[in-house]
């Protein structure tokens, strides 16, 4: 789906019949498909550094996936990966280990699968929105319920956040003239820039910098192009680089693009691991 490699509406139908009202309602993309073939190995060590995940028409590849990074694409309505403080229960072992997974559909099943994994934005903010799993999301899940005999369920829990707000004199986002529903965005040291983004995308990316689950409070519902320079280091003092005559993360966002972040408590859905176990063979 957009937005969701590394770094990617649910519909209620009322009828009168007995038959109806046991329907479920067909998930954001379309129904979830079969795999035809899964491979699953612990990446070697030695390669631990050169962790990849790549789009493929058929299916999915990645290389030096973490098992909570597998999860957390299946289970998390959000852009980044799930914070360790959003998962409970992983035993050592499933904290450490990486997997390099391959997993393809049936031939005649890839036009299907492309329109899962393609979702729209404007879809994906919708179930993200709703908590309302995807097509591609359900297929995830039965790969870890198969191959690792996950079980797990949600619950809240109080946790340390920030809430994204405007600043004082109100938010500084230039409204895209892109396709919003061909965004981008990147991360790099000190550096964040975006193209079609929403802000709720926009504040799971600042989760990186700063360090804690932030919560998008803002009221802003379009999407933005936008362009953040801040000194990388000394974040959690707020003090900027001397090296450079950019500032620390939390000025930066206020002065360049009129939003900060208010420390709060909340509670937060957390997803606890029932039960794992190491991937069975191929």
């Amino acid at each position: 789906m957009k937005f969701r490699t590394v770094v990617t509406i649910a519909l209620s139908v009322l009828c009168g019949s007995a038959f109806a009202q046991s329907a479920k309602p067909t998930p954001p993309g379309g129904e979830p498909l079969q795999w035809m073939a899964v491979s699953i190995h612990q990446m070697d060590p030695a390669h631990e550094n050169n962790a990849s995940a790549n789009d493929q028409p058929n299916g999915i590849s990645e290389r030096g996936a973490p098992l909570a990074s597998l999860i957390s694409q299946a289970y998390n309505f959000g852009i980044m990966p799930m914070r360790d403080d959003e998962i409970q229960g992983l035993p050592g072992w499933a904290k450490s280990a990486r997997y390099d997974v391959d997993a393809r559909v049936a031939p005649e099943d890839v036009p299907a699968f492309k329109k899962l994994s393609g979702l729209s934005t404007a879809d994906t903010i919708a179930a993200f929105s709703t908590r309302t799993y995807t097509g591609e999301m359900l297929m995830q899940q039965a790969l870890l319920t198969e191959r690792f005999h996950l079980k797990v369920h949600w619950e809240k829990g109080e946790r340390n956040v920030y809430m994204l707000t405007a600043a004082k004199g109100g938010a500084r986002l230039k409204p895209t003239e892109s396709d919003p529903n061909h965004g981008s965005i990147s991360f790099s040291s000190g550096h964040i820039t975006g193209k079609a983004v929403p802000v709720v995308f926009f504040a799971s990316i600042l989760e990186m910098p700063a360090d804690r689950k932030i919560v998008d409070k803002t009221g802003l519902t379009g999407s933005y192009d936008m362009d953040l320079h801040f000194s990388s280091s000394n974040l959690s003092s707020n003090t900027g680089d001397a090296n450079n005559n950019d500032p620390d993360f939390f000025t930066a966002l206020q002065e360049q693009l009129g939003l900060k972040l208010q420390p709060a408590k909340m509670e937060i859905p957390i997803l606890v691991v029932d039960h794992i176990e190491p991937p069975t063979d191929n």
